[in-house]
């Protein structure tokens, strides 16, 4: 006779299946809402937005700029190497990286794809959805300048928001694409400005008395 499962085996099964069911709900239910959230930004479209959200989204905001700000800075403080900006331009490389390998993991289809009656603004990547590359190195970016430049770090920050919300706008990511991005962006950006005072053994460069970027 075949041994009989005990009573704690079968009750851990039977946790770790309901578990399951629950999270496997839980999922479904957010993408419904999702897709609600993402009908709905859709219905908000208005004329100048888009533009504004278009601009935002442009291959040379979205960490090229960030970049150029911290090498502007670094010509301001008369560096002989740009600092900022070469951090800045590694941590849009790891997070660059990080998000290549994440997407193909998730193998998440876009918005457009997934729902033909969501329309986006603009050419549809070929990449897959999750997490938003615009997102995390804008934000990478933007928390290694505003570490080294305090004074700009506000308005940097408002700037990787604003790229981050036109990947939403335009229909090319799902909010959840966006907040893992955004979330992943500043983890990488703030891993940057640790492991450079690391090695420095210094803080970031501090801004210069005359500042003006």
């Amino acid at each position: 006779m075949a041994p009989q499962p005990s009573p704690w085996s079968v009750l851990r099964f039977d946790c770790l299946r309901l578990s399951w069911d629950v999270l496997t709900a839980l999922v479904s239910q957010l993408a419904e809402w999702e897709n609600v959230a993402m009908r709905a930004a859709a219905d908000i479209r208005w004329e100048p937005l888009t533009i504004l959200f278009a601009l935002a989204s442009a291959w040379w905001v979205k960490w090229p700029l960030f970049a150029a700000v911290g090498a502007c800075g670094d010509l301001q403080c008369r560096r002989r190497v740009p600092f900022v900006g070469l951090t800045a331009l590694g941590a849009a490389a790891a997070a660059g990286l990080v998000v290549s390998l994440l997407k193909g993991i998730s193998d998440r289809a876009r918005p457009p794809i997934a729902d033909p009656a969501l329309h986006a603004i603009g050419v549809v990547p070929d990449s897959t959805s999750f997490p938003s590359g615009h997102s995390a190195t804008a934000f990478a970016t933007a928390i290694v300048v505003g570490a080294a430049y305090p004074r700009l770090r506000l308005p940097l920050l408002g700037l990787a928001a604003l790229v981050a919300l036109s990947r939403v706008y335009l229909g090319m990511h799902y909010w959840s694409d966006v907040l893992a991005g955004s979330l992943l962006g500043v983890a990488i950006g703030l891993a940057a400005v640790w492991l450079v005072r690391r090695v420095r053994s210094t803080a970031v460069p501090a801004p210069c008395a005359d500042e003006a970027v």
